[in-house]
C-alpha cells in the first residue's frame, strides 16, 4: 500500500513539474491565430479580383494582409478609405505554398480587395 502511494505521489509531482516547465507562447503561436483565421481563395472574378465582385475588411487577427497561394503569382492590394475613392499598393510576388505579404501594417477595419495576375488563384488570405 505504501508503495502505491509513493508511485502516485511521484507521478503527481512529475506532472506538476511538467506544467511549471511548459514553454511560454512564442511569436509563432501568435501568428497561428492570424493564419488560423485565414479565408479560402478559390478563384477570382474575370479581372483577377478577390473576393470576387466585392471587398473584405481587415480584422484584429493580423497586422498585415497575408496570402498563401498554390503557385507563384503577383498580387496587389487595393484599399477603399471611408473618405472615398480607392488606391492600390505596388505589385508583390508571392511564392508558391508559402505565406507572403500582400500589404503591411494595415489598420483594423480597413476595406480592401486583392488583385492577382491570374483568375486561376487558389489558396488562403489571412487578414
Amino acid at each position: 500500500m505504501k508503495r502505491r502511494r509513493m508511485i502516485a505521489l511521484a507521478a503527481a509531482t512529475t506532472a506538476a513539474a511538467g506544467l511549471l516547465l511548459a514553454p511560454a507562447p512564442t511569436a509563432s503561436a501568435a501568428a497561428t491565430s492570424c493564419y488560423g483565421s485565414a479565408k479560402t481563395i478559390n478563384g477570382t472574378d474575370d479581372n483577377g479580383h478577390w473576393p470576387p465582385g466585392g471587398s473584405a475588411y481587415t480584422t484584429s487577427n493580423c497586422n498585415d494582409i497575408n496570402v498563401k497561394i498554390t503557385r507563384t503569382i503577383d498580387v496587389q492590394t487595393c484599399f477603399a478609405p471611408t473618405s472615398g475613392g480607392y488606391y492600390c499598393n505596388g505589385w508583390r510576388t508571392v511564392y508558391a505554398n508559402t505565406w507572403g505579404l500582400a500589404a503591411t501594417d494595415v489598420k483594423d477595419g480597413t476595406r480592401f480587395w486583392l488583385l492577382f495576375t491570374s483568375t486561376d488563384v487558389h489558396g488562403l488570405a489571412a487578414y
